[in-house]
């Protein structure tokens, strides 16, 4: 494998543990990057002391940045501040299985025409669900679901984790994603998103949504990582808020991304539909309060914008 310098951006905020966990898997990559770059977005900058005292400074090199910045800044930011020829992006709660570098970096390395943009390895800890209820809910309200990694009309993505074998996708997961330089020269992190509702839900959708226009994004089985995050918090007392700030974020990249076709706002009504049932089927109260408001707000966004592109 010819030389490539390889550069790791993580954003954190107040886990420490959980980003000690994800640096201990890093520095014991066969392959290892040249830099790893932190944002830290916290109030304080105490994480900075803690790494001091944990980690070597240059086995590689850890570069420390404190910034109160949402979650697409920190990632622009960290990319600002890097040098590698491809850019890895991880989020602090995931643990890499030791070649996962090398295997996404390979893959970019065999790509001798530099078509692929971007490279994704595999969430081993994801079940691959296509056959359940819950699976066969999602695929008729048009909403985000596994599948063979492309974007459906309601702009909403299909996962791929879980396919034995490498395939081209449009999605790759900000959790897990890497790219090349010249890709994030062209394109940046969308920082709307945290100002518009505080909250950066969809934003690697976005990103790659964008990317996978114009070049090719790849998902490599042979690339492994755990990503440890808890998707299920029905008793998060901020529920309501996150459910209004996805259905805000989410409409906000509907209108921004997808053609105006009826088939594609009937898939979005429809999806936004479907997220209604399920908060119901839920039993959760916070949710629904937290769907009303987002379609409140949608309600009094700039409609005659979002109407008047319809392609009848």
């Amino acid at each position: 494998m010819a030389r490539t310098v390889v550069s790791v951006v993580i954003p954190t905020k107040g886990r420490v543990d959980q980003i000690f966990r994800c640096l201990d898997s890093i520095l014991k990559q066969t392959l290892l990057p040249h830099e790893i770059i932190i944002v830290d977005s916290s109030e304080n900058a105490n994480l900075d002391f803690f790494l001091k005292r944990k980690f070597p400074v240059d086995h590689p090199k850890i570069k420390y940045i404190h910034a109160e910045v949402s979650l697409t800044e920190a990632r622009n930011i960290g990319t600002q501040h890097s040098s590698g020829d491809i850019i890895f992006f991880f989020d602090d709660d995931v643990i890499l299985d030791k070649d996962y570098i090398k295997e996404v970096t390979k893959v970019f390395m065999d790509d001798k025409d530099g078509k692929i943009g971007g490279v994704m390895g595999n969430i081993t800890n994801l079940r691959r669900d296509t056959k359940s209820w819950s699976a066969l809910f999602r695929r008729l309200f048009y909403q985000d679901q596994f599948g063979d990694g492309k974007f459906r009309l309601s702009g909403l993505a299909t996962y791929v984790h879980g396919e034995k074998k490498i395939l081209k996708t449009e999605f790759l997961s900000g959790c897990a994603s890497a790219y090349r330089r010249q890709i994030l020269r062209e394109f940046k992190f969308d920082e709307k998103l945290g100002r518009l509702s505080g909250y950066c839900t969809l934003e690697d959708a976005d990103f790659s949504y964008r990317v996978s226009r114009k070049y090719d994004l790849v998902y490599t089985p042979f690339a492994k990582l755990e990503h440890q995050a808890s998707w299920l918090k029905r008793n998060d007392a901020n529920q309501a808020i996150k459910k209004q700030q996805f259905i805000s974020n989410y409409f906000y990249l509907f209108k921004k991304n997808m053609p105006k076709h009826l088939s594609n706002v009937f898939a979005f009504g429809s999806a936004l539909f479907g997220y209604f049932l399920l908060t119901l089927l839920e039993r959760n109260p916070k949710g629904v309060i937290g769907w009303l408001r987002g379609i409140a707000h949608i309600a009094f966004s700039d409609t005659k914008h979002y109407t008047r592109k319809l392609d009848r």
